[in-house]
């Protein structure tokens, strides 16, 4: 999904100048690689400023590949390469000479990397060695508050504080959207942008506090006495001050909620569906309706901070909903200095000295473990029978740590996750006898032996409090949904592989499921293949939202239309599934459905027919998909109704054609990725007048030639909703270089399982 970085309807205010300057330096001036520097105080802008630049059409265009990193004050080199690299290469690695190798995939390349929120001159420098200087104007952006962190840069923007006219601009957009401000407001508005202090952060702030005010002189008049009496030096209010303000008047089962965001690491992306499962099992949602789940309130409750500006949004989907969010430095600061005393929470940085007057009657504690860390860190934390959330973050993820002091020390436990680290399978023991748990997150192996047994949920058969399990492990039976668990809301199970074996035991475990399975349940992802052996069990789950699995090539699929309350599906074939129609019964799929993302799946012209007819649907992602006969005709009687998101993402397809536009009257977006057998967009993409973005990533020329052809058609018609978004990220060489390696990688590892006598990896 695309990133959204300006929430108020695109409208810019300040640095235009700054920004101007900056765009320019990176898109002209020497064949040399050179270093942009934008420096400034905490909450001034840099981020937003470099996120523009970033963004810019002319800069998109310009540089081969484009890398985000954020640095922050406590950072690992190496998690931060690795980083970079998997967006130089489209893929994760986990190789030790992840410099080297992260150097030679840049050789040559012009590139732009944009390095946010970095502390050190050290931090620089560690980085800064893995950049090649290839002569083809590379460039390299950094953001810091201070200037001495780097002695070579080449430009440095040094960003002002706002006018007294950018802040009331500011404080105008954030209040009312580019609508306006009403005459009578004007004179005290801008009276109030002044004690701002021409910082945006605290423009923010203040916007977000107003917004709950309403909008007459006297009430403003009021609000601006009120901002006056919390003014602590000079005529301005401090950010500080404006923060504490925010939180002052935030409603008061908003405020944990505001303060949790400090167990997670410095500008962490915070995954706002495993931040809404926290809260839920935190217990800090309060229904305040029965119309909606306690998740719609949860996102009620991410709104109104977003909205106050204290949390920030970091990545949308289509429809609006947000994927991710993160939290200001200083936000972040003062949560962290009122997360121990009004929510009882504990940061445990085992990087830094242990503090041993910590008091250990807290009832949250979070890690944050270091790839120095100490294996026993944990072991330090006495016994705590008040202590009922222990989270774990960690920079780097292959580390095994022994967790089995947990269950002895700490038997009132409601939240535990342990995802970032591998525990060992016996922990599954003992972590059954925590029958508080609410929350389990769990990464499973055996230490030293990727050869272990499959894991079986039925070590787990006495957590009947469980809100929401996530496990993670070599293969791991399904489902885990087991009768007792009556409060299960969202179960998580991610395996490598999941072979016969494993199928066998999961229909033995379902066996006893089926009588009764939680009817809570609104989330299912498994990597195990769902079969119409299946179908009695997932019509005892009524509630059901989010359906995420493979699909077997010889059982085919359930039939699935009595799940009336399903909107996201997400099914993983293979090279051998036959057409989705036959086995996968598509005419049964509930008209509830607004997302369907195939990965892996052959689809015939009569089945994506059929999923046309879905009435809902508003978004259809194929990911590593084809079609018969590699062609996609779209004809005059095939009609997506509501389809407002359309991604294809190395799609194995050579001709695209669609007959009229009439067939995506709601169309929005269509991203292509990686689709290198594409011989041209479709040119009726033009005619489609609700689209607003085609975005065409790393296919072939003429697959871009075509994209242009429309640009320059919509331009000659004075069509300026629509952004074309052309990014040669990487060479079709490459690109089949990456399926080569990729398919050399599934055949290695098929040799490898037969080699030990186990069935083939599918999955590579």
């Amino acid at each position: 999904m695309p990133n959204i970085s300006n929430p108020d309807n695109d409208i810019v205010v300040g640095f235009k100048k700054e920004e101007e300057i900056i765009i320019d330096q990176l898109i002209h001036g020497s064949q040399e690689r050179e270093v942009v520097l934008i420096s400034g105080m905490g909450g001034l802008g840099k981020t937003t400023l470099a996120r523009r630049v970033y963004e810019e059409k002319n800069v998109v265009n310009h540089f081969d590949m484009r890398v985000w990193c954020t640095v922050s004050q406590e950072y690992d080199c190496t998690d931060l390469l690795k980083k970079i690299y998997s967006q130089v290469c489209g893929h994760k690695t986990e190789i030790d000479s992840v410099a080297e190798e992260l150097r030679k995939r840049l050789m040559g390349r012009r590139y732009l990397i944009v390095l946010d929120d970095i502390w050190s001159e050290e931090a620089w420098e560690e980085l800064n060695r893995v950049f090649p200087s290839c002569d083809n104007r590379s460039r390299i952006v950094l953001t810091s508050r201070q200037e001495s962190v780097v002695s070579d840069a080449k430009h440095i923007c040094r960003l002002p504080f706002f006018t007294i006219d950018e802040s009331w601009e500011l404080l105008q957009v954030k209040l009312f959207k580019g609508n306006g401000c009403p005459e009578e407001l004007e004179n005290v508005g801008r009276e109030i942008s002044k004690k701002c202090g021409g910082l945006p952060l605290t423009v923010g702030l203040i916007a977000g506090h107003l917004g709950t005010v309403e909008k007459s002189e006297h009430m403003w008049r009021k609000f601006f006495l009120t901002l006056n009496s919390h003014v602590t030096s000079g005529d301005r209010i401090q950010s500080n001050d404006a923060i504490e303000l925010s939180y002052m008047y935030l409603s008061y089962h908003l405020k944990p909620c505001l303060l949790y965001f400090a167990a997670f690491p410095e500008d962490e992306e915070i995954r706002v569906s495993n931040l809404i499962e926290l809260w839920i099992s935190e217990g800090f949602i309060i229904r305040m309706t029965e119309k909606g789940s306690v998740e719609d309130e949860a996102e009620d409750y991410l709104n109104h901070l977003v909205s106050s500006n204290l949390i920030m949004v970091s990545e949308k989907k289509y429809d609006g909903r947000f994927i991710s969010c993160r939290v200001h430095d200083l936000v972040r600061d003062f949560c962290l200095t009122k997360a121990r005393e009004e929510i009882s929470l504990e940061i445990i940085n085992t990087e830094k000295e242990w503090d041993p007057t910590l008091n250990f009657t807290l009832q949250r504690i979070c890690f944050h473990m270091h790839l120095t860390s100490d294996n026993n860190a944990f072991e330090l934390v006495p016994r705590n029978s008040s202590l009922h959330t222990v989270l774990v973050f960690h920079r780097l993820y292959s580390a095994f740590y022994n967790a089995s002091w947990i269950a002895k020390n700490f038997e009132h436990l409601t939240i535990l996750d342990l995802l970032a680290i591998f525990v060992d399978q016996s922990f599954l023991s003992e972590v059954s006898s925590l029958t508080h748990l609410r929350y389990l997150a769990l990464k499973v192996g055996v230490h030293g032996n990727d050869d272990a047994d499959d894991v079986s949920p039925l070590l787990l058969r006495n957590l009947k409090c469980l809100i929401t399990l996530k496990l993670r492990s070599n293969m791991v039976h399904f489902p885990i949904f087991l009768g007792n668990m009556s409060t299960l809301r969202h179960m998580i199970l991610h395996c490598v592989r999941c072979n016969k074996s494993c199928m066998e035991k999961s229909r033995s475990v379902m066996i006893e499921a089926i009588p009764a399975c939680s009817k809570e349940l609104q989330t299912w992802e498994s990597r195990c293949p769902l079969t119409p052996m299946h179908e009695d069990l997932l019509r005892k789950l009524p509630c059901l939202k989010t359906l995420s699995c493979t699909v077997s090539s010889s059982e085919g699929f359930p039939e699935i239309d009595f799940l009336h309350h399903l909107e996201f599906l997400n099914l993983e074939g293979g090279k051998k599934v036959p057409h989705l129609l036959n086995d996968l019964k598509l005419s049964k799929f509930p008209s509830s459905i607004k997302e369907i993302n195939f990965e892996g799946i052959t689809l015939s012209s009569s089945a994506i027919s059929i999923i046309a007819q879905l009435s809902n649907l508003e978004a259809l992602i194929l990911t590593c998909s084809k079609f018969e006969g590699l062609e996609w005709n779209v004809d005059e009687e095939t009609r997506f109704p509501k389809l407002k998101y359309l991604q294809l993402f190395h799609l194995d397809i050579g001709i695209w054609n669609i007959c009229s536009a009439e067939s995506f009257p709601c169309l929005e977006q269509v991203i292509l990725d990686f689709c290198i057998e594409l011989q041209e967009v479709p040119d009726t993409l033009a005619d489609i007048l609700t689209l607003k973005l085609l975005s065409v990533r790393s296919c072939c020329n003429s697959t871009e030639s075509s994209a242009k052809k429309i640009e320059e058609d919509v331009q000659g018609i004075g069509n300026e909703q629509l952004n074309i978004e052309i990014i040669s990220r990487n060479s079709v060489s490459e690109c089949r270089v990456i399926r080569l390696a990729r398919f050399r990688r599934q055949i290695k590892g098929m040799l490898a399982n037969q080699a030990k006598g186990r069935p083939g990896n599918r999955n590579g």
